[in-house]
């Protein structure tokens, strides 16, 4: 996973994120800031890069666009699961939440179990 060096590369990637989705949603930088009650100009710093908009409006701003907060966040490299994961994910969340609790659980025995076999083989 990449990491981001500084403040200024996670505004730029948050910038990026939110012209992409935007673009895709088919919407105007003006019709985007109108729906989510942004001022013009604090907008079109988020987008350029030069500002990071608060949490609420992240959130309020990834409705508008219909894609997750994750979407808007985070650098494509950081958010990218395979398609198998993904139906997984989407498995264990239609769980009721003690069974999801009980998965969990064996999933991070697993993979320890997993990740001490790869060490034993490596070493």
């Amino acid at each position: 996973m990449e990491e981001i060096g500084n403040e200024s590369d996670l505004t730029m990637t948050i910038g990026e994120n939110l012209r992409k989705a935007r673009e895709a949603a088919g919407l105007t930088q003006h019709k985007a800031w109108e729906a989510a009650g942004i001022s013009e100009s604090s907008y079109k710093g988020y987008e350029a890069g030069k500002a990071t908009p608060p949490g609420d409006k992240i959130a309020t701003l990834a409705k508008i666009f219909g894609v997750s907060t994750d979407e808007l966040l985070l650098d494509e490299s950081e958010r990218t699961n395979s398609a198998e994961f993904s139906a997984i994910w989407r498995r264990l969340d239609l769980l009721p939440v003690e069974l999801q609790q009980q998965a969990k659980v064996a999933m991070r025995g697993v993979l320890m179990g997993i990740e001490q076999e790869a060490l034993r083989r490596a070493g």
